[in-house]
């Protein structure tokens, strides 16, 4: 709708400010505007202030130099004050200097009349003349500018519910046209609109339930918020379910509960209703459009605590649920699956260089190493970030240290990340993921399968565990496949058996470590076999 020749403010305090005439509609339509505004988390800004001067307040003007949006309420008096014909040019002067956007609601006057300042509108403006002689021209100019704008005509969308209605509308899309991460996230925006293809927002379907799937730290958390940011405001209630593993572990998931029900139903009284069922609360439910982020689930049981049946919403609701474990979205109930991949070598350069040296680039000198540092990686997000954070502002020497200690130990923040997953396997698999990531990666899964059944490790269902737990993955040609990064976690698990004492492990898969076991009599023939089956 506005065009501008330079780039657009970041970090906007408000949404919307609405520049109006207060004796024609303060008390009845902007402030059923404000009102509904409000409801969608829209943050709006309004001057109740009664007493106005000549002069427009500097307050103000900042104020609207930090909104992302400006609705003008064109009525029969507006041009009949000074104040808000200043407010008007400082609008067009951020639509022209930072692509404010700018949003005419022709309100019980015709645009014709505000366009060529005709009829009683005209006359509220002649009448400025004499006190204001300097300013006529650009005002004059500030409202045909403005009025040639496509906005909205109260004469033409009745009754006025349905004409704030739809403005609420636009302003929501427009917002989400300018929607800029905080962080200035990396290799998220594709993935957002993926999503919103697969969840058909904007339709009125039936609720529609949809698993984010993917390892620890690959950004599932990270994607879902970007996109719970972005379209949130599009629905009656909303709620993003932080870390509801976590949450079931400590005890507080009754708390997270009473919390999401409060938030969905606008009522800080949920005290009184310990047990969803089929009661009263379920029943409000039905009737509002929501949108819910359920992150880190790994069990059925979590979902149905927190919120009893995922079909209870009102048509257009739309469900978003993360979890390391595909069979537990299966299980959940979800419509369709989104896998989350590793970020493409441009992205993951990127968010290094982000974390790193605090810009898009790296220092020249740096240019090999960081190519090293994100060899590593393999495109997993939270590994890049923590590495780029672990070496920003550090010696090239330390760099180099770095980066050379990763071949022999794993950094061991990203274990801790990469590990809650294997520590969600029973003993069996947990063999079977070691095995792999030490010997077998690689290898045929029809072959791995037979050989690790023949050692009573329940392969052939225990492989599909791993592969819906994104542990490991199976190509096209059905060879096992582990990213380098797992691959690492699993050898060092086997290794912190025995730091200092290679005999005393379980796997031994590197030579150096097999040929001294071997010289040195360090291991028994019945140790010996259980290396080698």
């Amino acid at each position: 709708m506005a065009s501008s020749s330079s780039s657009p403010r970041n970090n906007n305090e408000h949404d919307v400010f609405l520049s109006f005439r207060g004796e024609d509609t303060r008390d009845n339509f902007t402030s059923h505007l404000y009102s509904a505004l409000c409801q969608k988390s829209i943050a709006t800004f309004i001057d109740n202030d009664l007493k106005r001067g000549d002069e427009i307040s500097q307050s103000l003007l900042d104020t609207i130099e930090a909104s992302s949006i400006s609705i003008v309420i064109f009525s029969k008096r507006y041009a009949s004050s000074g104040w808000c014909l200043d407010e008007l040019l400082k609008i067009l002067e951020c639509k022209h200097n930072y692509g404010q956007i700018v949003i005419p609601v022709f309100y019980r006057v015709d645009p014709s009349h505000v366009r060529k300042r005709i009829g009683s509108f005209g006359d509220s403006i002649s009448k400025l003349e004499e006190r204001f002689p300097d300013k006529m021209q650009r005002w004059r100019s500030a409202l045909t500018e403005v009025a040639n704008l496509s906005g909205f005509n109260s004469h033409v969308i009745r009754p006025e519910s349905k004409l704030i209605e739809e403005i609420v509308s636009e302003v929501l899309e427009r917002l989400d046209d300018t929607f800029e991460t905080e962080n200035k996230l990396v290799g998220v925006d594709s993935r957002i609109e993926e999503i919103l293809s697969l969840l058909s927002v904007g339709s009125t379907m039936d609720t529609c339930k949809l698993g984010i799937w993917g390892t620890g730290g690959i950004g599932k958390t990270t994607i879902a918020g970007a996109f719970f940011s972005k379209i949130s405001r599009r629905f009656e209630g909303s709620y993003f379910a932080h870390n509801v593993r976590e949450a079931e572990e400590t005890g507080k998931l009754a708390d997270m509960r009473k919390e999401l029900l409060s938030t969905l139903l606008n009522d800080g009284n949920m005290n009184k209703f310990p047990n969803i069922g089929l009661n009263f609360q379920s029943k409000r439910l039905t009737r509002k459009k929501v949108l819910i982020v359920f992150d880190d689930v790994n069990h059925p049981r979590q979902i149905e605590f927190l919120i009893g049946n995922l079909d209870w919403f009102a048509s257009g609701s739309r469900i978003l649920i993360t979890a390391r474990d595909k069979q537990a979205l299966i299980n959940c109930g979800v419509n369709k699956i989104y896998q989350i991949k590793e970020l493409v070598h441009v992205d993951a350069l990127k968010l290094f260089n982000q974390c790193a040296f605090g810009r898009d680039h790296p220092d020249a000198s740096y240019i090999e190493l960081t190519h090293e540092a994100i060899k590593y990686a393999q495109g997993v997000p939270i590994a890049l970030k923590i590495l780029g954070r672990f070496l920003f502002g550090k010696r090239k020497e330390v760099w180099e240290n770095a980066i050379s200690k990763l071949e022999m130990v794993p950094q061991m923040e990203i274990q801790e990340v990469l590990k809650i997953s294997y520590d969600g396997l029973d003993d069996k698999e947990k063999n079977i993921f070691l095995d792999i990531a030490c010997f077998l990666v690689g290898e045929d899964r029809d072959i791995v399968t037979k050989y690790l059944n023949a050692c009573e490790f329940f392969a052939t269902s225990g492989i599909e565990v791993l592969v819906d737990k994104s542990l490991i993955t199976i190509s096209e040609c059905n060879k096992i496949r582990m990213h380098d990064l797992m691959q690492n976690m699993g050898r060092e698990i086997v290794r912190q058996e025995s730091i200092n004492d290679p005999s005393k492990r379980s796997r031994l898969w590197h030579h150096k470590e097999i040929y001294e076991v071997l010289t040195e009599n360090m291991v028994s023939n019945y140790d010996f076999a259980s290396y080698f089956i």
